[in-house]
């Protein structure tokens, strides 16, 4: 897992090896095939070079520099593959000893907020890693090749990370990249919305440049005075981003004039740009609930005569309909949408906790006025649903008689006060509480 991730960071100058001594070959079948994490063997008859040289124990873990010296080990067994804060512990390690003599590690956090002065210090290849939380503004890429990413811990769902959150208040896009980057520069795992451009590109506005737009969720943004585009994603100018595995709901085009010139609620492409939008299950993009007069989902302008047009790539992508109407992508000769699927695939192939009760952290998160609690039961139970303020007094109480399966909960927290709220899910068995956090 943490290979993907940091190769999804473009992170692709760290080599991580296996090595096992000939005496246990037989105890290791699955180190070869089927896994990412090659393995080289120690013999005994070169003298177990990396057992002398290293001073090899079983178990531990080796750091070496880019010139093959021991930089620091320990036992990998301490670390529990599961707990994410051991998994933000060893990525971390990693990156650290590899910007030791390589690109910087730039870190936004509490006492480093600002997201834009990092852009501003940082270099070409250099990565920028964002805590958890909510960051208010805008944010440009300047003409900068870098990663901005929060790490997102690929072995967990969708539902159960703690993503950052980029809100543009209202103003402007959320985030621009205009400055000639290529897809060396990657946006990856934001949950970004409040978006409000007057023109393009509520979202993300992307001109003349070609970034890498991996595993976002990108929703609420706004495009559009008299006439507008690409509420979710504009890409304008000669640009041919690659755009994966994002989910894009409930961006909307829309203005003040009543014309027909609102377009490409979910994605817009303009004319001269050439974008990858998804390519396989795991790349596909989840678009879906956008609004705008042409091409609710996808738009792709088109200079007039499109007789000899070749498709946008977009195989792969989920849409509430599959092939999608003429409403929703516009024009449907424009995109090659090959291997579509439909949303509620996705609720088929979604993986259940294997716990018999089951609080996911509820979303939004931090949350203004309200926020949805999501909660899974194997077996039916009665089952009680409070939330405390900070002095432990109950704000909001539900019952659920006798309930199995998954169940969302709204919760309207208008009239309680900014803070820190504990949710507390029971039934006459077990016990799950979860932090929220009310920002107004």
């Amino acid at each position: 897992m943490i290979h993907e991730d940091l190769i999804a960071m473009g992170v692709e100058d760290v080599s991580i090896i296996g090595v096992g001594k000939d005496t246990y070959n037989s105890d290791l079948p699955g180190m070869i095939d089927g896994r990412i994490l090659p393995w080289v063997e120690d013999v005994e008859e070169d003298g177990y070079p990396v057992w002398t040289d290293y001073g090899a124990v079983q178990r531990s873990t080796y750091f070496l520099d880019r010139d093959g010296a021991l930089l620091y080990q320990f036992n990998i067994t301490t670390l529990d593959p599961n707990d994410p804060e051991d998994y933000y512990y060893l990525i971390n390690l990693i990156l650290d000893y590899r910007a030791n003599d390589g690109p910087n590690i730039l870190r936004v956090n509490q006492g480093n907020p600002s997201i834009q002065a990092n852009i501003d210090m940082a270099y070409d290849g250099d990565i920028i890693l964002v805590d958890p939380g909510l960051y208010q503004g805008q944010i440009d890429f300047l003409d900068k090749n870098i990663t901005l990413a929060t790490l997102i811990y690929s072995g967990y769902g969708e539902e159960d990370i703690e993503r950052s959150i980029l809100d543009g208040d209202g103003v402007g896009p959320v985030v621009t990249i205009n400055g000639g980057q290529d897809q060396s520069s990657i946006l990856l795992g934001f949950v970004i919305k409040n978006g409000n451009a007057e023109e393009s590109g509520g979202g993300i506005l992307i001109e003349d440049s070609s970034p890498t737009i991996d595993r976002n969720i990108i929703h609420h943004n706004q495009a559009g005075s008299c006439g507008g585009s690409g509420a979710g994603i504009a890409i304008i100018g000669e640009s041919y981003p690659h755009v994966f595995g994002n989910t894009i709901h409930d961006n909307i085009v829309s203005g003040d004039c009543d014309c027909d010139c609102y377009f490409g609620g979910g994605i817009f492409v303009d004319t001269e740009s050439w974008p990858i939008v998804g390519g396989s299950i795991t790349l596909g993009n989840v678009i879906h609930d956008n609004f705008a007069d042409n091409g609710s989902e996808l738009y792709r302008d088109d200079s007039g005569d499109t007789t000899n047009w070749t498709p946008i790539y977009a195989h792969h992508n989920f849409f509430d309909n599959c092939p999608p109407s003429i409403q929703e992508v516009y024009p449907t000769n424009g995109w090659d949408l090959v291997h579509c699927h439909e949303i509620n695939a996705l609720g088929i192939e979604e993986t259940l906790p294997n716990e018999n009760l089951f609080l996911y952290p509820n979303y939004p998160n931090p949350f203004n006025a309200s926020t949805n609690i999501k909660i899974f039961q194997s077996d039916p139970r009665t089952a009680e649903l409070f939330i405390y303020d900070i002095r432990g007094m109950v704000v909001f109480f539900k019952k659920l008689e006798s309930f199995s399966g998954t169940n969302i909960i709204n919760w309207n927290a208008s009239e309680q006060s900014s803070g820190l709220y504990f949710i507390k899910l029971r039934n006459n068995v077990f016990s799950k509480t979860q932090k929220a956090i009310l920002v107004k």
